[in-house]
């Protein structure tokens, strides 16, 4: 079996309500002279036309006339026959290869991914939901997500101050977390994505107050990312709360300082981008020797949701996945995927990842800017953030 076409494809997915765009999808089709097609995403926020040109304009030409199924080899291939490594955008497009290449090595053995990944270590996957729906408070993003079954929701800080300032978003933060408590009752497992936006001052007080008023799962880049310091210091002032990081790092080498520097008590890789299911199961296995989890940064499309799903079922160290419910894109793009059950996913034995889409749905979609994020104080300097 020989690699014949590697293809990107990008679909726009408007926000909440059909407005702003709130992400491109990028899709990743893999076909080989046997007639057999893999799938894979390498969707990520901005950049999404570097992306689209590193898979079609540079990994295609290495990849035609390959074995689709010697995956370590290909992988390697993209990673060390480039010069300059570990940047989103080749990282991003050597993970949806991956992924496809996995699809496809399902498909011609019989066998989920999940399978040749060992075999599952749990019986379901368990996810958590976001505030997604555009709804008109956090409070009631939460209740609708309970009643769909979800037992754990995260939440970003809340509206941001204008002019910047950090210790008056900790108070806007904090509301917002009282008010999702409230509304998801004490049982309910909740997480805060930060952004890095915080100060390690005002982090401390965010923490404290997250800890001793709500209870968390877990406290998510609550400082700058830049370096692992600032985690380190905080994870050592508050043992008894997680923190949780990892987002904006790619491959194992991205993750080497962060592990070995304790800077985490969970790992948040994304299987689109820190080097698809091959480098996401590598990487949880080096948290493991460190007694720290995985909980897969993943807000995208239905392909890395599958993917990310099939690593996980395999992954002893696994906490929980993101998923995000971008309605009614996500379920009208797919002709066959795993579903989403009372916030699992229980995986069967299709081959490979199991998803289809529906191509022409993708096609009538086509791509949408995203808006930057912007932060300015008020001399308009930018933060460091």
């Amino acid at each position: 079996m020989k690699i014949t076409s590697v293809t990107a494809h990008l679909m726009g997915i408007p926000g909440p309500g059909g407005h702003s765009p709130a992400r491109n999808w990028i899709f990743v089709r893999v076909e080989t002279d046997e007639g057999v097609v893999g799938l894979g995403e390498a969707t990520t926020e901005y950049h999404e036309l570097a992306v689209m040109a590193m898979i079609e304009g540079h990994l295609a030409d290495l990849l035609l006339g390959q074995d689709p199924t010697r995956i370590n080899y290909i992988w390697q291939q993209m990673r060390r026959f480039y010069w300059w490594r570990d940047g989103v955008v080749a990282t991003s497009a050597a993970s949806g290869i991956d992924q496809a290449l996995w699809d496809i090595l399902g498909k011609v053995s019989g066998q989920p991914v999940y399978k040749l990944l060992g075999g599952s270590v749990r019986d379901r996957v368990r996810l958590y939901a976001r505030g997604d729906l555009g709804l008109e408070s956090q409070g009631e993003e939460m209740r609708v997500a309970a009643a769909e079954g979800f037992d754990a929701f995260k939440f970003g800080p809340g509206k941001y101050v204008e002019p910047y300032n950090d210790e008056k978003q900790v108070d806007v933060a904090l509301d917002v977390a009282r008010e999702i408590r409230e509304a998801g009752g004490p049982d309910v497992e909740l997480m805060i994505d930060c952004g890095g936006i915080f100060s390690l001052q005002a982090a401390h007080r965010l923490t404290e107050g997250l800890r001793d008023e709500v209870g968390m799962l877990f406290v998510e880049e609550p400082v700058n990312m830049d370096t692992p310091d600032g985690l380190i210091s905080l994870r050592q002032s508050f043992p008894d709360v997680r923190i949780a990081a990892g987002e904006r790092n790619m491959t194992r080498w991205g993750f080497r300082e962060w592990l070995e520097g304790g800077a985490v008590d969970v790992v948040q890789p994304d299987i689109s981008h820190a080097g698809g299911i091959s480098e996401l199961m590598r990487i949880a296995a080096y948290a493991e020797v460190y007694n720290v989890t995985v909980a897969p940064h993943n807000p995208y499309g239905p392909v890395a949701l599958a993917a990310a799903a099939h690593a996980a079922a395999a992954m002893p160290n696994f906490l929980i996945l993101e998923h995000c419910r971008h309605r009614p894109w996500l379920d009208e793009v797919q002709l066959k995927g795993p579903r989403v059950v009372s916030g699992n996913i229980t995986l069967d034995d299709t081959p490979g990842l199991g998803v289809e889409l529906d191509w022409d749905y993708v096609k009538a979609h086509p791509y949408q800017a995203l808006n930057l994020r912007t932060f300015h104080d008020r001399d308009n300097a930018l933060p460091l953030i």
